[in-house]
């Protein structure tokens, strides 16, 4: 039911998953054995995982994370803040974890929403990281059990204390400095227009050209690693639809076509199969069973908005 971009082969994928879906957050408990996971800067750019995450890794045999900092080695306790916009690979061994999922907008009281920002890990019993340990870890024991008035309420504390320690952080409000930062900024700049036209079945590369004050060619530039523009619209219209679907049950699809910018309900249709292997209904059928599997969560957390 994947695409196959966004989640790692059903043979490889071993871990065990829980995960809990907010309007403005996620969170998911993951558990496993030896696993390798890489996201190339091709594949952070073809697709719409645009949030900040923080892992808390409650035990780790010797976990490591390979970014643009270096190679990190993890230990049982680290909180790990990191731009899931930005390359990264991990390899673990024994592992289990906790990991918020946070939309950009959501700490832009304290750092820039429209740059990259390193990888940061915090170890150690200085507050206040024992509270946000402990909050996170009561998140994850009271996954299923918290009604979502209390749930978001520790969401915001978390989010509230992890903004106030970047914050305090050296160069948090400087200039980027990776090479490919400013490129980044363009691409979330992409990101947030095409998200604001979805609905117009008439978006062209020529106007999205003039929405950004780029050239058209400057423009082509910067979608080509995402497959251009044709493709990377297709593609950010059939992920909203299919989250529509994720939480609506009730939707009707052809409306549901209409407002992800599809003239034509055949065409969506069609896509939405050659995309997922299922037909819209189908979908909305096992998205709404009373059963998902594990990897169902998985996909469900990891590409949320």
């Amino acid at each position: 039911m994947a695409n196959k971009a966004y989640c790692p082969p059903k043979e490889n994928f071993s871990a065990s998953v829980s995960a809990r879906i907010l309007t403005n957050a996620s969170l998911g408990l993951i558990s496993g054995g030896n696993y390798f996971v890489e996201r190339t800067e091709r594949r952070t750019a073809q697709d719409n995982i645009d949030v900040y995450c923080l892992q808390l890794y409650q035990h780790t045999g010797g976990s490591e994370l390979n970014c643009s900092e270096g190679s990190l080695t993890l230990k049982s306790g680290d909180l790990v803040f990191y731009d899931a916009t930005q390359p990264m690979s991990a390899h673990h061994a024994d592992y289990q974890l906790c990991k918020l999922m946070l939309p950009r907008a959501r700490l832009s009281k304290y750092i820039c929403e429209h740059r990259s920002h390193p990888v940061q890990i915090f170890r150690g019993n200085e507050a206040p990281l024992p509270i946000i340990r402990q909050l996170m870890s009561s998140l994850g024991t009271e996954i299923n059990t918290l009604n979502d008035q209390h749930y978001s309420s520790i969401v915001d504390c978390i989010a509230e204390l992890v903004g106030q320690m970047l914050s305090d952080q050296p160069n948090t409000a400087a200039p980027p400095v990776l090479s490919h930062s400013s490129q980044l900024l363009r691409r979330l700049q992409v990101k947030d227009l095409l998200r604001q036209h979805l609905s117009n079945p008439h978006l062209s590369s020529d106007e999205l050209a003039h929405l950004m004050g780029v050239s058209r060619s400057t423009l082509y530039r910067l979608l080509e690693p995402m497959g251009g523009f044709a493709k990377y619209l297709r593609s950010m219209r059939l992920v909203r639809a299919r989250q529509v679907l994720q939480v609506q049950s009730n939707v009707e699809i052809g409306r549901l076509a209409e407002q992800c910018g599809f003239s034509h309900f055949s065409t969506f249709s069609k896509v939405f199969r050659d995309e997922f292997d299922m037909s819209p209904r189908e979908m909305l059928g096992e998205l709404h069973e009373d059963t998902k599997s594990p990897l169902d969560a998985y996909v469900y957390w990891a590409t949320a908005q």
